[in-house]
Order: structure tokens, then C-alpha cells, then sequence
């Protein structure tokens, strides 16, 4: 997800200072699913800025010392463009699903039970926080978001509804003991791969 859609999306809205760009992110719960960082969302502002996409609608003056004006924001036409070439853009990307435990998962057999089990209990908690957070979230800003917004919230939480049943999975193996796969060895894997053919 780039950094530069987010900011330029906001602006098709109204001008905005940076800072409101980050808050209004918050505010709607976007970083839930949208890890920016201060530096990068501050760093694509001045890319937008010096490629002509985004411009300063106003300069206000803040008192104080050393203190820099706050630079208000507007998107401009070739901004406008931009902006629909990458919405349309992102629309067609390509992307598997990640989660933390999946690197770890073919090598989970050589783990100890007991840590697996209160890694995904771990995971599995977080992962209903998250649920209960977006069930709350929805409920109150429904109303208020716009329609894009509401289907963003609602796919993070089913997303994280079918995290969490496979997590319980996870955990079940972990605990029944099933992880360990005694019978499985690598040359079973190459024997389905490759059978024999009989004559």
C-alpha cells in the first residue's frame, strides 16, 4: 500500500497540514491496517510537493521561536491523475495473505509443543482484541465514515474472524501433540511427489 495514495486521497477530500493527514489516518482507523511512520508519511509529503502532485494552499504562522509555519496542502490537476492512475493501480495488485506464524509453520515439529500452543494462544488473543475493536469501531463511526471506509473496517474484521479459527487450529495441534508429525519424513513428501510407476 503506498503512502503517497493515502496522502493524495485525503487531499481529493479537503487541504490538509500533514500533521491532520496522520490524526485523520487515526482517526479512522486506517493504521490498524496501514503502518506508516511519521518520517515516511512527512518524506512522501516533500516527494508529492517537489513532483508538482500536491501544492501549498496556505502558509500559517505559528508564534513562538524556532517554531516552522504550518504548510497547508492542496492536490493539484496532475496530482488529481495521479492519484486515479494509482487507486485503479492498487486495485489490481496480486497479494497473498501474511502472517507472522507461516515462515515458522513448516519447522514448527521441531519446536517445543507447550511454546507453540502459547504463541497462537498469544496470537489468538490479539487477534479477538482486534475483533471486538472493529465491532466497536463499526458501530460507531458507521454513520459517519464513507461507504469505502465502513467495507475497509468490515474486511479487517473478517479477515481477522478467519485468523482467529485457523489460529484455534494451530492451537489444537499444538496441544493434542499433532505439530510433532512423528510419521512424516522428507522422503515421504518425495515419494507423493514422485510415485513409482508398477509394471
Amino acid at each position: 500500500m503506498s503512502v503517497k495514495l493515502l496522502i493524495l486521497g485525503l487531499l481529493m477530500e479537503q487541504d490538509r497540514h500533514p500533521y491532520e493527514i496522520r490524526q485523520t489516518i487515526k482517526d479512522r482507523n486506517w493504521h490498524v491496517t496501514f503502518r506508516i511512520r511519521d518520517g515516511s508519511l512527512y518524506y512522501a509529503v516533500d516527494q508529492l510537493r517537489d513532483d508538482g502532485l500536491i501544492e501549498a494552499s496556505e502558509i500559517v504562522p505559528v508564534p513562538g521561536e524556532n517554531r516552522p509555519d504550518k504548510t497547508i496542502y492542496r492536490i493539484t490537476d496532475k496530482g488529481k491523475n495521479e492519484f486515479l492512475g494509482m487507486l485503479y493501480g492498487q486495485m489490481e495488485e496480486k497479494q497473498f495473505p501474511y502472517h507472522p506464524l507461516f515462515p515458522t509453520l513448516p519447522f514448527v515439529r521441531h519446536g517445543d509443543p507447550e511454546k507453540v500452543a502459547e504463541a497462537a494462544s498469544r496470537q489468538i488473543a490479539a487477534c479477538e482484541a482486534r475483533i471486538e475493536r472493529m465491532k466497536a469501531v463499526i458501530q460507531l463511526k458507521e454513520e459517519a465514515l464513507p461507504r469505502g471506509s465502513i467495507h475497509l473496517l468490515r474486511g479487517i474484521l473478517r479477515f481477522s474472524e478467519a485468523e482467529r479459527d485457523w489460529l484455534k487450529d494451530v492451537l489444537a495441534d499444538a496441544e493434542s501433540g499433532a505439530l510433532k508429525d512423528a510419521c512424516w519424513t522428507p522422503d515421504r513428501l518425495l515419494e507423493l511427489m514422485n510415485p513409482k510407476k508398477t509394471t
